[in-house]
């Protein structure tokens, strides 16, 4: 519900909140929307020196200044505070006043500096979490932290700031911010020692002139209302272009033009999805670290080599370091010079963010990175690593870090173009949100602890809405089983980039054997491949579920991966993850938990054992279709251990739940991302707990800033469960409706299906077809689901579909998809060495093992053929599969360790 509303309210009109960006016909902007620092005369409060502003009901701004001039001016991290006035009331008594909101009560006494003796808020107990009384200085041990810059060097680096604001890396603090969100219940922001930026936040203009500035954020465990509030006062998360939530490349690697063509064939011989191109130092001229200008060597004509790769579909990005600053050996030093009144003798130009402000940052976005812009780049990884206090900043909260992210990020919007800018970049602090997409930097070893890591780091930079994370993934050529882990991580992360860092050549080549890192996909064994192409399939197929989620990330600022305690913010297991990797799971969307393998195999059995929290209600395991259930009166949920083989991820989708996705054609993966969508599948978790559901497809051009004024469109899918049927419908509406494809396909896939007696679209019947043309049914018997596609529609049409089932056939089989898979792979192992019980042996004496791995296709015959036999074979299963079981005990290979791993196949699912 909360989904339907939150995206039928961004698809019927504009922005509510700041007025909307200038722009185009309205002048240059310097952020994503009008925001405005300065506060409602109505919401402030003053007591002597002290100043209040009641932001919200859950959050308050208090200042404090001898000379009552306190700050109007936007800073880094907080640039919007004219928001709607809360209701409040304030009571006064000599030097004291209280303020009373309708969840926090505000006591200031006295004259003097904020202190643990004179300022004192509290909140009562309620469904948003317990009491609190409040003082500063009270520790907040309950902060469920932030991020940090980068981990560049760093293992599973501790997040509590009071450790990580002493540690500096290259000259530059790890910028560690606390969480907005504490299971303490609330949480204290100090901007005091933050950097002021001029009118409309285009430019440093000096520290904050409070001696004391906080901000509190007293949301109890309202974690969702807290980053809503957050970002409603440090600025939205932008809709990232809908490209660059699919599959990225890049590897430090002197490639040249006919090598960059070669990677782009050989991701699209193999069918592996690819987006974005990202050439790292080796695209620029070799004069200096950093360099704005082309290596003609490598690319002599780039417009051509950028042309190609637009031609595929693919976007393109480019690897800048700013420190160097401007070297007479740069393709647009004249012109840079002219722009600045530097006379063209001199031999660089240094980099400088405040002297020339802003005439050296905008001359260099407009003349020397626009022109590699013009050959066809789209966007720039900022990978700034040369210190805190370059350019003329001091460091800390005024650094190059989140000055060079906000640049590049708002560059269209001051050129008044209708583009969306987006940097790869570390993090610079509060208010870096405003400027996605987050890098997390180069990690210190490419080792089993580190990757465990990755995954608690990503959702706790959610803490401060930095939802974008992005992290090298990388293997190594002699742990295969490393690579794919980390790929899979990759492919159910915020972002999924490919990128050697450089220890993919040089000497780890002559090293014996070779201790080189991989970045390529394919170079690895066959099994390895399989399961790269098979996630990142996956992950490409996911498009329109995390573009939704993206839309939702604008409106309320939580990432599209967070953590469990959102959902569940009463269960002591929802706060379990911690950076060894321990329950190291989280929401990617609002409907699937993940909980990534970081950790090897058995060797024998070939299974890596997952323990996973389930939170209580009703769960299906999407590798197995085993359904879990727990109660829902209970904050306990269940903790369950479950093996889970190379090519398999911990996914559970929420027992009812509809996830959207886009059919993938073989041979046709480059550029997917950002095609719009002609067909759409609906992947239906049937159960029977569930009566009703829905979901949503969130659209627009997914390039452009139209989506600030509401220029998008929303596809509805609902459904109603009878006890013998299902009814569903399928309408899209919104401002863009007309630009969409104006004729889709559509496929409805109920997962753990029921068999099917009849189907119907619009009160048609819908005949059985093997092969699903449209217009038609059949069953997926390996997949255990019924998949329903529709003929191809108007976009504008209001569809509706209808299955009638016959009843229990299933029962509590959930398992059956998961006995089917596993039963293939176990003949495959029993085949290589011909130990298969009855390979040559009549019918009547064995074969149990084979007749159960061929079943999940024989159903998917009977469905349409011979339903009667179809039940009788499902029925059969469990106990088809236990036989099969006990004739490999009765009957095992030669090799232990192959009857180890077939025979845990089976028992693992029974």
């Amino acid at each position: 519900l909360l989904l339907l509303l939150l995206l039928g309210a961004l698809c019927l009109h504009a922005d509510a909140g700041p007025a909307p960006r200038r722009g185009p016909h309205n002048g240059p902007a310097f952020e994503l929307l009008n925001y405005n620092p300065v506060a409602a005369s109505g919401a402030i409060v003053t007591q002597g020196p002290a100043r209040f502003t009641v932001l919200t009901n859950n959050l308050i701004r208090m200042e404090y200044d001898p000379n009552q001039k306190w700050e109007d001016r936007p800073t880094v991290a907080f640039v919007n505070r004219h928001l709607n006035i809360p209701q409040f009331r304030t009571t006064r008594a000599g030097s004291s006043v209280s303020i009373q909101t309708s969840t926090l009560t505000l006591s200031y006494k006295g004259n003097d500096p904020f202190s643990a003796s004179n300022l004192v808020i509290s909140r009562e107990a309620s469904a948003a979490g317990p009491s609190f009384t409040w003082n500063l200085g009270l520790g907040n041990d309950g902060n469920l932290l932030g991020t940090i810059r980068s981990l560049d060097g760093l293992d599973n680096q501790d997040l509590n700031c009071t450790i990580a604001n002493n540690i500096t890396y290259n000259g530059e603090s790890l910028h560690c911010e606390w969480g907005i969100i504490s299971r303490d219940g609330w949480s204290l922001v100090n901007d005091s020692a933050n950097y002021a930026l001029t009118q409309g936040a285009e430019w440093w203009d000096g520290p904050n002139a409070n001696m004391q500035d906080f901000y509190f954020f007293g949301h109890g465990r309202d974690y969702f209302l807290a980053m809503s509030d957050f970002v409603s006062v440090s600025g939205r998360v932008p809709l990232i272009p809908r490209y660059a939530l699919g599959i990225w490349w890049t590897r430090w690697y002197d490639y040249a033009n006919i090598d960059v063509r070669k990677i782009i064939n050989d991701y699209q011989s193999r069918s592996i999805p690819l987006d974005i191109v990202v050439l790292d130092m080796n695209w620029h001229i070799k004069n200096n670290w950093g360099a704005y200008s082309w290596d003609r060597r490598l690319f002599p004509y780039p417009e051509v080599t950028m042309g190609w790769l637009q031609h595929q579909g693919l976007h393109v990005g480019v690897n800048i370091h700013d420190a160097n600053g401007i070297g007479n050996y740069e393709d647009e030093f004249n012109a840079m010079c002219a722009a600045l009144n530097v006379s063209n003798t001199t031999t660089a130009i240094p980099l400088d963010l405040t002297t020339y402000s802003p005439n050296y940052m905008y001359a260099l976005e407009d003349i020397v990175l626009k022109a590699v812009m013009d050959a066809g780049v789209d966007f720039w990884w900022t990978d700034w690593q040369q210190g805190g206090d370059k350019g003329g900043c001091t460091g800390e909260k005024q650094n190059p870090t989140v000055w060079t992210n906000k640049l590049r990020c708002t560059d269209s919007l001051r050129r008044e173009e209708n583009r969306r800018d987006f940097t790869l970049a570390r993090y610079g602090g509060l208010g870096n949100q405003r400027y996605p997409v987050g890098f997390s930097g180069d990690v210190k070893v490419v080792g089993w602890q580190d990757l465990a890591y990755q995954p608690y780091f990503s959702l706790t930079a959610a803490n401060v809405a930095y939802g974008y994370v992005s992290h090298d993934i990388v293997g190594l050529d002699q742990n295969p089983e490393l690579f794919t882990r980390w790929v899979q991580w990759g492919a159910v992360s915020g972002i999924m980039r490919s990128h050697d860092r450089g220890g993919s050549a040089g000497k780890c080549n002559d090293d014996s054997p070779p201790t080189c890192y991989n970045v390529l996909l394919w170079e690895v064994p066959t099994a390895n491949f399989e399961a790269h192409r098979d996630i990142l399939q996956f992950r490409a197929s996911l498009i329109p579920y995390l573009y939704t989620q993206a839309s939702l990330t604008y409106q309320t600022g939580v990432g599209i991966l967070f953590g469990m305690y959102f959902n569940y913010p009463n269960s002591d297991m929802a706060y379990a993850a911690d950076r060894f990797g321990n329950f190291g799971q989280y929401f990617l969307g609002h409907d699937l938990i993940v909980s990534p393998v970081t950790a090897p195999a058995d060797e024998d059995s070939q299974q890596a054992m997952k323990k996973i929290w389930l939170p209580p209600g009703n769960w299906i395991d999407i590798v197995s279709g085993i359904e879990y259930s727990s109660s829902e009166s209970s904050n306990d949920g269940q903790i369950i251990t479950l093996p889970y083989l190379l090519d398999e991820v911990p996914i559970f989708a929420r027992a009812g739940c509809i996830i959207p996705r886009v059919p993938l054609v073989m041979g046709d993966m480059l550029g997917v991302a950002q095609r719009a969508y002609t067909a759409l599948q609906f992947d239906l978790y049937y159960s029977t707990s569930v009566q009703s559901g829905g979901s949503v497809v969130y659209e627009d051009d997914g390039l452009s800033l139209d989506y600030l004024a509401g220029i998008s469109a929303i596809t509805t899918i609902e459904y109603v469960m009878n006890p013998n049927s299902i009814f569903g419908k399928i309408r899209t509406d919104g401002q863009y409706v007309s630009k969409l494809p104006q004729q889709r396909t559509y496929t409805v896939r109920i997962v753990n299906s029921e068999l099917p007696s009849s189907v119907s679209f619009d009160d048609q019947p819908l005949h059985y077809d093997p092969y699903g043309a449209p217009g038609t049914w059949r069953y997926d018997g390996p997949e255990m689901s019924l998949v329903i596609t529709l003929p191809p529609v108007s976009v504008s049409d209001v569809i509706s579909f209808q299955a009638v089932f016959v009843n229990d056939v299933l029962g509590n089989a959930t398992n059956v998809r998961g006995l089917l898979k596993r039963a293939v792979l176990a003949k495959h192992a029993r085949d290589d060495d011909r130990s298969n019980y009855g390979e040559s042996t009549a019918a009547a004496d064995g074969g149990r093992l084979q007749t159960l791995a061929s079943t999940g296709d024989a159903l998917s015959h009977l469905a349409g053929v011979d339903q009667n036999a179809f039940i009788a074979t499902v029925r059969n299963i469990p106990t088809l599969a236990a036989e099969a079981l006990d004739e490999m005990r009765a009957h095992p290979s030669p090799n232990s360790r192959r009857n180890v791993y077939a025979e845990q196949l089976l028992a693992a699912v029974l």
